[in-house]
């Protein structure tokens, strides 16, 4: 789970390459990592420090860094122009013109990226073997406008906005104001990184299309999610950038039988959605219910005899009720 003050789209849903000090396109076992963008990124940066106007940086800005973009890059850019009306040019200007020692402190940090990525193919090998089956689209390691870390954006492409999902002791926020609280007090390394796009590839095999507001279908898509990260990574991924906080785990360990039973009546009332997903103003911490569908999945996947088989059935959600009633999570609260 990528936890940070705007609301974070989740959205259901390879060629030869070559390697330059330019871009690092990495195809092996059916992932593929593309890091054109952010050479683009810094090379537009570097030269922005020669514009006289905003006219010449806008103009530096669309034909360093938006004429160059990456597939990737370019569908995340048409899904914000479309649903949050973005006017993309004027989005860039502004965020570097307010976070200029934001992004010289992080272009090490980020241009590093690439050094990880073996790291990274370990985990898709262990899908596949669990799920031959898996076709993994590829990640485009960008910079977007700090409103997502990581997302799945139709049609073939699983984004992550480095601006947003990476940083280090050597990160300098002092540009920031306490709007940035998510990006300041969360401290994320290259191996949660690996986590957040174990996490997406996995929403990508879900088949289950869920209703919109359906609080138990969102719980079950995004608690497996988390679940199987966690399978496939090991336990450290439960807490952070892929998984659950710290705050969800405190509040449900004090809060127990009333919390689950608050669930399960909402369950029956989707106007009250906002209070598990997405919302800083809940009663509950932020996004619960990822944090009840991660129990949920967990509880299903205990249950089962024939591990491999729960393991395959909660990649694909083909029906989230039958999961929550055979998790039997709710029969012992």
């Amino acid at each position: 789970m990528a936890k940070f003050t705007f609301k974070i789209a989740y959205l259901i849903i390879l060629s030869s390459l070559t390697f330059s000090c330019q871009t690092a396109n990495i195809k092996s076992d059916s992932i593929e990592f593309v890091t054109s963008d952010i050479h683009n990124f810094y090379d537009m940066l570097s030269q922005l420090e020669k514009a006289n106007s905003k006219s010449d940086s806008l103009l530096i800005i669309k034909n360093l860094y938006l004429n160059k973009a990456s597939i990737g890059l370019n569908e995340y850019l048409e899904y914000e122009q479309k649903s949050n009306q973005r006017n993309i040019n004027e989005e860039y200007f502004n965020i570097i013109k307010s976070y200029p020692k934001y992004f010289q402190s992080q272009k090490q940090i980020i241009t590093d990226v690439q050094k990880n990525f073996s790291e990274y193919k370990v985990y898709f090998r262990k899908i596949k073997e669990v799920y031959p089956k898996a076709r993994f689209l590829p990640t485009y390691f960008s910079i977007g406008f700090f409103n997502t870390q990581g997302q799945v954006v139709p049609p073939n492409t699983i984004f992550v906005g480095l601006e947003a999902s990476i940083r280090d002791n050597s990160t300098d926020f002092s540009e920031f104001s306490d709007r940035f609280s998510w990006l300041i007090n969360d401290k994320i390394s290259y191996r949660d990184l690996g986590y957040l796009i174990v996490h997406e590839n996995i929403h990508t095999f879900q088949k289950y299309k869920s209703a919109e507001n359906s609080i138990l279908d969102h719980s079950i898509l995004e608690g497996a999610a988390v679940f199987l990260t966690q399978y496939f990574c090991g336990e450290e991924s439960l807490i952070g950038i892929a998984g659950v906080d710290n705050e969800m785990i405190e509040y449900a360990e004090k809060n127990g039988t009333n919390l689950w039973n608050e669930f399960l009546n909402d369950l029956e009332n989707n106007r009250n959605f906002s209070n598990w997903f997405w919302n800083n103003n809940s009663k509950y911490p932020f996004s619960m219910g990822y944090y009840m569908g991660y129990m949920i999945c967990k509880s299903y996947f205990e249950n089962q005899t024939n591990k491999t088989k729960a393991i395959r059935k909660l990649i694909e959600v083909n029906n989230p009720n039958s999961i929550f009633e055979q998790s039997k999570y709710y029969k012992i609260q």
